[in-house]
C-alpha cells in the first residue's frame, strides 16, 4: 500500500471541488492510499498474471546513493494460491511503471517466471527504449534496465492492434495517454466481461471529474480521452471495471448520469 498527496492526483482542481471530493472519499489531501493490485488468471491449463508489482527485496536497492526498499506482497499471495511461479504461463504487463514491472526479476537479476510469455505494447516498448523517454524519472529508467530490457532475450509478445487477442477470452485495449503504450484488458466472454483499466484512472474521484489531470500521466489529453474510450465500453457492454489502485479488490461499475459519471464499488 502506497500513499500519495492530491497536489500529484489532481493537479488543475479548484480547491474547494477537491475539498469536497475528498471528503466524500474520507481521504485526507497529503496521504491518499493506494494499493497496487495485480491479477491472477485460470484458463484452462493457462495461469494468466496481470501486471507484477513493484518486487520484493530482503535488502535495500541502492540507486545513486539512495536506499530504496521494495517489499511488494505478489509471490507472498501467489504462495498463499498455492501457485508456483513458475507455474504463471503468461504475464501481461500493461505498462512499464515501477509498480508494474518491479517483480519481474528477483533483487538478483533472476526471472521470476521463468516459464511465462510476457505480453507487452510495441508501442510502450519502443518509447521505452528511444530518446523519448530520456527526461522521465531516472529511478523508471532503472527499473526498465532491470526488468523490461532483459526480457529481449526471453519469451515476448508485442501487440501492435487495437483489440487484440491474447487467447481466449482476453482481449488486449489500446489506454494510451498515462504512457505511450499502456493497455486495458477486456476479460471474460460476451456475457460476462471485466474491464481491467490499469492506470487510465488513478483514483475514482477521475472519473467523476474528468477534466482533472494528474501528475503521473505522459500525455493529459489522451489520457482524458482513453478514459472516456473506456467509460464508454464498460457502460454499453454492462462491464464491471478493474482498476490497480482502487480501494482493494477495485471492483466496481462506472454509472452514467445525464453527462457525469459515478464511480460506484461492488458491495
Amino acid at each position: 500500500m502506497f500513499k500519495y498527496q492530491a497536489k500529484d492526483f489532481f493537479i488543475n482542481a479548484d480547491k474547494k471541488e477537491l475539498d469536497e471530493s475528498l471528503l466524500k472519499y474520507n481521504v485526507p489531501p497529503d496521504n491518499i492510499p493506494s494499493p497496487f493490485i495485480a491479477m491472477l488468471l485460470q484458463d484452462g491449463d493457462r495461469k494468466i498474471l496481470i501486471d507484477a508489482g513493484i518486487g520484493y527485496s530482503e535488502e535495500p536497492i541502492v540507486f545513486r546513493g539512495k536506499e530504496y526498499f521494495w517489499k511488494g506482497q505478489l509471490n507472498y499471495l501467489l504462495g498463499k494460491e498455492n501457485v508456483n511461479p513458475s507455474e504463471i504461463t503468461d504475464v501481461v504487463i500493461t505498462h512499464f511503471h515501477p509498480d508494474h514491472i518491479g517483480g519481474v526479476f528477483s533483487s538478483d537479476n533472476q526471472l521470476v517466471f521463468p516459464n511465462a510469455t510476457f505480453h507487452m505494447h510495441q508501442n510502450e516498448w519502443d518509447y521505452w527504449h528511444s530518446s523519448k523517454s530520456d527526461y522521465q524519472p531516472p529511478l523508471f529508467k532503472f527499473f526498465i534496465e532491470k526488468n523490461i530490457t532483459p526480457l529481449k532475450n526471453k519469451s515476448i509478445n508485442l501487440i501492435k492492434d487495437d483489440y487484440q487477442g491474447l487467447g481466449k477470452d482476453i482481449t488486449s485495449v489500446n489506454a494510451e495517454g498515462h504512457t505511450d503504450g499502456q493497455i486495458a484488458l477486456i476479460i471474460g466472454n460476451k456475457n460476462d466481461q471485466l474491464l481491467y483499466i490499469s492506470d487510465a484512472f488513478l483514483h475514482p474521484i477521475h472519473i467523476e471529474k474528468m477534466n482533472w489531470q494528474t501528475n503521473y500521466d505522459l500525455d493529459h489529453e489522451k489520457a482524458k480521452n482513453t478514459r472516456l474510450k473506456l467509460l464508454d465500453l464498460a457502460y454499453k457492454e454492462g462491464m464491471k471495471i478493474n482498476a490497480f489502485h482502487f480501494d482493494f479488490p477495485g471492483i466496481g461499475t462506472a454509472q452514467k448520469e445525464n453527462l457525469n459519471w459515478k464511480w460506484v464499488y461492488e458491495e
